[in-house]
């Protein structure tokens, strides 16, 4: 298949109200790594009160309690079923902190209330007192079958999250603290959903999960095997090693 035929329709969802960290470098790393190759990428925002755009790729990002409260309040019955039957139709989504927490069944906020979550991914989130910062590095889960295995990115969250049955973790913490400072995951995967505590952005840290989730947006779309055209990743590739050897972790 042509890569000039191929295109993308990539959703931010709540760009306003749920960016605080950073993250919207996410969508244009997927924007700039689509085009490159010659797939048309269309850039859709939905906030609070405008509906979800039908996609292929969804991006959520993170924000402050207050955020995630205003978020789940608004969100109809008809949206988390919109947004369930997306995930069950392997649609592909990247959610960092916030999201990742608000997509599971409930949240405990600092003062202890209870925030409901969605319930679309098994999770389940309380406040620490203790806050999660620094720098992270961990090795993917083996399902996801990436080139190279290794994700780095930036970790600031009080949230401990603890995973249920129906999901597997994104990865294993080799640096961090991860999921809760725990049990050594990071993140969650279910079908095609990535969620996960890392910014930096995570995308332009990371080229080869930035290809990962093109791939698996257009082989889910065109229902037949895509191959990417390769692109030179030789200064972002300088920047990983980079990282990982400050860090200490043989790349």
């Amino acid at each position: 298949m042509n890569n000039k035929e191929l295109s993308l329709d990539i959703t931010f969802l709540f760009p306003n109200t749920m960016s605080t960290y950073g993250d919207s470098g996410n969508i244009l790393a997927l924007k700039k790594r689509c085009e490159w190759r010659g797939v048309e990428a269309f850039i859709h925002y939905c906030d609070i009160y405008d509906s979800i755009y039908p996609s292929d790729i969804y991006f959520w990002g993170g924000g402050q309690d207050i955020a995630q409260e205003i978020v789940s309040n608004n969100f109809s019955q008809q949206k988390i079923d919109f947004l369930n039957n997306e995930v069950e139709k392997s649609k592909v989504f990247l959610l960092i902190c916030g999201s990742y927490q608000l997509m599971g069944k409930y949240y405990i906020d600092s003062n202890g209330n209870k925030i409901e979550g969605l319930g679309i991914l098994d999770v389940y989130t309380k406040s620490s007192p203790k806050r999660m910062i620094g720098n992270v590095v961990i090795e993917t889960n083996k399902k996801l079958k990436l080139g190279n295995k290794k994700i780095i990115g930036f970790e600031n969250h009080s949230g401990q999250t603890f995973l249920g049955k129906g999901v597997e973790p994104f990865g294993y913490v080799k640096i961090g603290f991860g999921n809760n400072g725990f049990d050594k995951t990071e993140g969650v995967i279910y079908k095609n959903v990535i969620a996960c505590y890392l910014h930096g952005p995570l995308l332009p840290k990371n080229p080869h999960l930035t290809d990962y989730i093109i791939l698996k947006a257009l082989e889910n779309k065109y229902d037949s095997n895509v191959t990417l055209q390769k692109l030179d990743d030789s200064l972002e590739l300088k920047a990983f090693n980079t990282l990982l050897n400050r860090l200490k972790i043989q790349s």
